[in-house]
């Protein structure tokens, strides 16, 4: 099989299309044949070495990615609740050298899903991680509710642009802050109002939101202090340790300094989670914007391109081969051309 991997960390260009052996599924795994596989930052962050000092994270050489959905072709021993041919998605570990960016993986059965049959293939590997952490962030941490005024920092990105479709399903008024090129995006989303950080001073928007979701590491909880009203809460995604550990610290001085509250997202993976994103899919809650389609040889630009910021949904890999069929615009849900 065909997979991008890398022998090293370090920057894109260590990342090589490459020949597998098939994998076979061990007790309690299943094998999928992946048709499509969906980026996040995440991935990037592994392959530069973030992780290389957790004791469980294993070193190179690994294949890229996370995200997947598919089909399972084989299952092993002990997997019975499957039975092969169903279609599925899921999330590998991020410490393991198994990745979605391959045309077969094998993953454990309990962290694979079905995909409900009005959600395509593209769809379902785009929600594990950046519509999982949108909607852990809104529904978990700042229990947003309806009427509440949230603010959504980084709302064109992968995790943004899902946290503004369900703040609006949870009844909320979103304002949403992007830079410009992206201002009629995130209006095309529901967002009530839309800030380009470009022109305005985001910290000078005043005490006028109950949640600061943080979608992009862009501001921090001293700055969120000014945005909160009081029992208001900053929630961030933590995109570096630096932004996770002023976070952490901030969720203890918080409270003390002006009645609010800070939060990390600890992301939560597995069946029940990746069921719930499921079912919200499936009602249209959450539609992922697919801003390009690209193959396995495209991987290591798209993460380079990822790195820099700035982007707009998700990227969408098909290791399969079927990039040429559209390469930009919004997936809305129906089943995927890809062969099942």
């Amino acid at each position: 099989m065909r997979a991008v991997r890398y022998d090293r960390y370090g920057p894109p260009d260590v990342l090589r299309v490459v020949e597998l052996p098939e994998p076979v599924a061990a007790a309690g795994e299943v094998c999928v044949r992946i048709e499509a596989a969906s980026l996040n930052p995440i991935d990037f962050k592994v392959r530069e070495g973030a992780l290389r000092f957790v004791p469980l994270s294993k070193s190179p050489p690994r294949t890229t990615g996370l995200d997947f959905a598919g089909v399972i072709v084989a299952v092993g021993g002990g997997a019975a609740s499957w039975r092969g041919a169903e279609r599925v998605f899921g999330s590998l570990s991020p410490f393991g050298r198994e990745g979605s960016c391959a045309q077969l993986c094998t993953v454990d059965a309990r962290r694979v899903v079905a995909i409900p049959d009005p959600v395509s293939f593209e769809a379902a590997a785009c929600l594990p991680v950046a519509a999982g952490e949108a909607v852990q962030a809104l529904a978990d941490s700042a229990k947003l509710a309806a009427g509440q005024h949230v603010l959504i920092v980084g709302a064109a990105g992968g995790v943004g642009h899902f946290a503004v479709q369900y703040a609006r399903h949870l009844g909320a008024q979103v304002t949403g802050v992007c830079g410009s090129d992206n201002v009629a995006f995130v209006q095309g989303l529901g967002a009530h109002h839309v800030v380009d950080y470009r022109t305005t001073d985001v910290s000078a928007l005043g005490a006028n939101f109950d949640v600061v979701f943080d979608a992009a590491s862009a501001l921090d909880w001293h700055t969120s202090q000014h945005l909160l009203r009081r029992g208001g809460i900053y929630v961030s995604t933590g995109g570096s340790t630096s932004a996770a550990v002023l976070t952490g610290m901030g969720s203890l001085l918080a409270p003390m300094l002006g009645g609010t509250r800070a939060r990390n997202v600890m992301l939560r993976s597995g069946a029940a989670a990746w069921r719930r994103l499921a079912s919200l899919a499936a009602q249209g809650v959450l539609v992922p914007h697919i801003a390009r389609r690209i193959g396995l040889e495209e991987v290591a630009q798209a993460q380079a391109d990822m790195a820099r910021g700035h982007g707009r949904g998700k990227i969408v890999v098909l290791p399969r081969g079927a990039a040429d069929t559209q390469r930009t615009g919004a997936t809305r849900f129906g089943r995927s051309s890809s062969p099942e």
